[in-house]
């Protein structure tokens, strides 16, 4: 019986699939009319940018990797004890399709447009909602978007950078770990896209590492 993959080649593939990930909703970005788009409430931003990710995939034009793509707007999650309407809903969920399990990267998305959204930001019903197993409980690795609409990616990259730093514990930011730090994707065009590592706040949890892209609506 042939060996399964290594757990260094497991953490190669899921690399991969979360970098085409944003690859794709980079590009599904650059297709909005961002500016009609500036005092819209965070579900009709993520849907648009889901529209638009999936026009991408099901076009002509279609890279090979985008055909093993689907892109899910606002779909319930399983999770012990929630049932029906009480079942939490990630904003986007990115699924790799085929056969056997199928790799999914869960996204939350909040608005950065007043002086509480760094709070939102990482707060209970965002970033936390990862770390306390509400979201990507199964996943070693999930994202978060920023839709920056008063000022700009730049200024608000700085308040999330210093936001980080002053909520290390409340985020189970890991120790020794640094801050928010580029991934290291600009050879992709995604040089905007930053990286952190957390401990799961439920022991034996595992360890979480966070993708965020600030995509710009002014």
């Amino acid at each position: 019986m042939a060996a399964g993959p290594t757990d260094e080649q497991q953490s190669f593939y899921r690399l991969a699939f979360v970098k085409n990930c944003f690859v794709l909703l980079v590009r599904a970005h650059g297709g909005l009319d961002t500016r009609t788009l500036n005092a819209a409430e965070e579900p009709h931003i993520t849907g648009e940018l889901v529209r638009l990710a999936r026009a991408l995939i099901e076009s002509d034009e279609a890279e090979p990797w985008m055909e093993h793509l689907d892109v899910l707007d606002d779909p319930p999650q399983s999770l012990a004890g929630r049932y029906g309407k009480k079942r939490p809903r990630i904003d986007i969920e990115i699924v790799r399709t085929g056969r056997g399990l199928r790799p999914r990267f869960h996204i939350e998305a909040k608005r950065l447009y007043r002086s509480d959204s760094v709070n939102e930001y990482f707060g209970p019903s965002g970033l936390q909602m990862f770390i306390h197993g509400e979201y990507a409980g199964s996943w070693p690795s999930a994202g978060m978007l920023g839709y920056v609409q008063s000022d700009t990616c730049a200024v608000w990259l700085r308040r999330m950078v210093s936001g980080f730093a002053a909520r290390r514990i409340e985020v189970c930011a890991r120790e020794g770990a640094p801050d928010l730090l580029p991934a290291g994707w600009e050879d992709a065009g995604l040089d905007k896209v930053h990286t952190s590592h957390h401990d799961r706040s439920e022991r034996d949890a595992g360890r979480l590492q966070i993708f965020h892209l600030l995509l710009e609506f002014t």
